[in-house]
């Protein structure tokens, strides 16, 4: 799905993933928690606007590189959830970002689109080693599951919108030539009837002839007379 494709995210449910993620956070008992979003440059981290770790914006945007190593874009890329119980023990993960910032400890789920399409992840941070044990890591991906319903709802909101606006745009007074039938657009152009509506609604056209058109066409023609 390209990033033109994805409907517009509200406002309202940005900030109902902020408090997804400040509720983790507490429930988990760690320093910090995120949402984050894929974007074609970089990710865009949705994190509370209060809480004692302000290491994270509420709408920060993280951008890749080569050989930049992030938690939550490892999680994103590979589409599983990730556990770093201890990242100064790990060779690979103690020179990533997030260790470099003090968060050794890290946890992620992926989110995903209903289409099935990668989104983003819920992630936790701590400054402490921690296994993330107990039902942590099935709360998290609890939260994914309610995000992916909420991106459904923005998703069919969106195409009701769009459908209204079908709806809205042939309403009122539509201003059509008596003579030759086409209608004039709200940019002034005049369009034959069957364009004016295909461009406005789901609505597409085949062509035929009625009966007073055929015996006018067709009336005086042998071929055409019935016996």
């Amino acid at each position: 799905m390209s990033d033109t494709d994805k409907p517009r995210i509200p406002a309202i449910a940005l900030q109902k993933w902020r408090n997804i993620a400040d509720l983790l956070a507490q429930l988990a008992g760690v320093p910090a928690a995120t949402i984050t979003i894929a974007e074609e440059d970089g990710i865009r981290v949705i994190a509370p606007d209060r809480g004692p770790d302000k290491y994270f914006a509420p709408d920060d945007i993280i951008k890749l590189g080569p050989g930049l190593k992030v938690y939550c874009a490892a999680v994103i890329e590979s589409r599983e959830k990730l556990v770093i119980p201890d990242a100064t023990k790990s060779d690979f993960w103690r020179d990533s970002e997030g260790a470099k910032a003090g968060f050794i400890a890290y946890a992620g789920v992926p989110i995903f689109h209903p289409s099935g399409d990668i989104f983003g992840s819920v992630c936790i941070f701590d400054r402490k080693p921690n296994k993330f044990e107990g039902n942590i890591i099935r709360l998290m991906e609890e939260f994914g599951e309610i995000i992916t319903g909420h991106l459904d709802l923005i998703g069919k909101n969106a195409q009701l919108e769009e459908t209204l606006k079908d709806v809205r745009t042939l309403q009122g007074l539509i201003p059509i030539c008596a003579q030759c039938k086409k209608i004039r657009d709200d940019k002034g152009f005049w369009q034959k009837v069957e364009t004016y509506l295909e461009e406005r609604s789901n609505a597409r056209f085949t062509h035929g002839l009625c009966e007073d058109c055929m015996q006018k066409l067709y009336g005086k023609e042998k071929w055409f007379r019935k016996p």
